[in-house]
């Protein structure tokens, strides 16, 4: 199914809210609907959809009669002691669910725009599984450390601790969501302090946004700051500048390298005239001295190619031992290396 946000400027604007199970995507959907959202509730409306009777013969197909109670109801529990035993049979359930789940959430999207309601909150546990964030406006996303998970999880949902550990192995690490999110909200805290930076961010999603471009956003970035690094909630503010391009690339680069997200980030930030082919041909000089020598250098060679950042280093004046740099010698390739490394502790502060 493909699933893309209309185009229409009437449209509502789109929140996409997810996380980790225990993490706190409840609390934080108290917090927006305190706001004026609509609340599309994804998992109200799974379990909706799993009383219908073509949906539970769907289910009983595909897992057996073992699912349904005497009355020939879901028996919830055991379809999740079954769908949260693996991440295999979770998957497995998705893609039975995805399908009319999407369905029926545009159908609620659409009814929320002919009502006049201006701002929903889409509360998705599987938003990028689904390929529900594509008609997200924006991407939040709810994480908290595996301990505190697991406490929240074990008084909530009256389960013992090792089956909330196998619904918790189940499930993406942060790193999953850091990428793919616009904004990150940390929740290791009390629960008064996340429905605090709940209403901030759906404060800060509302405001109307001056639209001439970089140095507008920047000046209004630099306006409200002040305010906001004062109430804790600075980086909310200063992601609409330092957005994440190439997530999918980055992910994947990362991985290869051992090279931090943050630092690839900060590449494609600083060099703005790149597309995301570009971006991935300059990578390769990258990969191939990672393991190496230091961001700074890498991003020498990124700015400069391999051949000239060689000739660089075969000078003992700019490389006593021929693999850093401790001069660069050209005055736009320095300027870039600097840019990149103050961009990296913006991106690192941010969302990791």
């Amino acid at each position: 199914m493909i699933l893309k946000k209309t185009g229409n400027k009437n449209s509502p604007l789109v929140i996409g809210l997810t996380g980790q199970t225990g993490a706190g995507k409840s609390t934080v959907t108290e917090s927006f609907a305190e706001k004026g959202f609509v609340i599309i509730d994804c998992d109200q409306l799974t379990r909706e959809l799993q009383s219908r009777p073509e949906i539970l013969s769907m289910l009983e197909n595909a897992y057996g009669s073992q699912i349904l109670m005497e009355d020939g109801s879901l028996n919830r529990k055991m379809l999740a002691a079954i769908a949260f035993s693996e991440p295999k049979q979770t998957e497995k359930l998705n893609k039975l669910m995805f399908p009319p789940i999407c369905e029926e959430i545009k159908s609620r999207i659409a009814q929320a725009a002919a009502n006049g309601k201006k701002y929903i909150l889409l509360d998705a546990p599987t938003l990028f599984e689904s390929g529900l964030d594509k008609i997200c406006d924006r991407r939040v996303s709810v994480l908290a450390s595996e301990d505190v998970r697991l406490q929240r999880i074990l008084m909530r949902d009256k389960i013992d601790e090792e089956a909330a550990r196998r619904r918790m192995s189940a499930q993406h690490p942060d790193s999953f969501y850091t990428v793919r999110s616009d904004f990150v909200l940390r929740n290791n805290g009390t629960r008064e302090e996340l429905l605090r930076d709940g209403r901030s961010l759906a404060d800060e999603l509302t405001r109307p946004v001056n639209q001439d471009g970089r140095t507008a956003i920047i000046t209004l970035v630099c306006i409200i700051s002040v305010i906001a690094i004062i109430t804790g909630i600075y980086q909310l503010t200063f992601r609409i500048v330092y957005h994440r391009d190439y997530p999918d690339t980055v992910a994947a680069q990362s991985q290869q390298t051992g090279l931090p997200e943050s630092w690839y980030f900060a590449l494609a930030y600083c060099d703005e005239d790149e597309n995301e082919a570009d971006f991935t041909g300059k990578l390769e000089t990258v990969t191939k001295y990672a393991d190496q020598t230091d961001l700074k250098t890498l991003s020498v060679y990124y700015y400069a190619g391999e051949e000239q950042t060689l000739s660089w280093l075969s000078d003992s004046a700019n490389s006593p031992d021929g693999v850093k740099l401790e001069v660069i010698p050209d005055e736009a390739a320095a300027d870039f290396a600097d840019r990149v490394e103050n961009a990296q502790k913006m991106y690192q502060n941010l969302y990791y």
